[in-house]
């Protein structure tokens, strides 16, 4: 069973996520939301520094 939880929310540190961005938005996402259960609209990482990465889209 799995349980819903709300998102991470921005905090005042350096595990923020730039304003406007969800952990959906990067590169490590897949990662964090099967390894460390992280949601897609989670606003705060769980590592220090953050190491958010915008996902680049590709239009080719």
């Amino acid at each position: 069973m799995t349980e819903e939880r709300k998102p991470l929310p921005r905090g005042n540190d350096d595990m923020s996520l730039p304003a406007g961005k969800t952990c959906g938005d990067c590169i490590h996402c897949r990662r964090c939301t099967t390894m460390f259960g992280h949601i897609p609209a989670d606003e705060s990482c769980d590592w220090s520094p953050s190491r958010f990465t915008e996902k680049v889209n590709s239009t080719v």
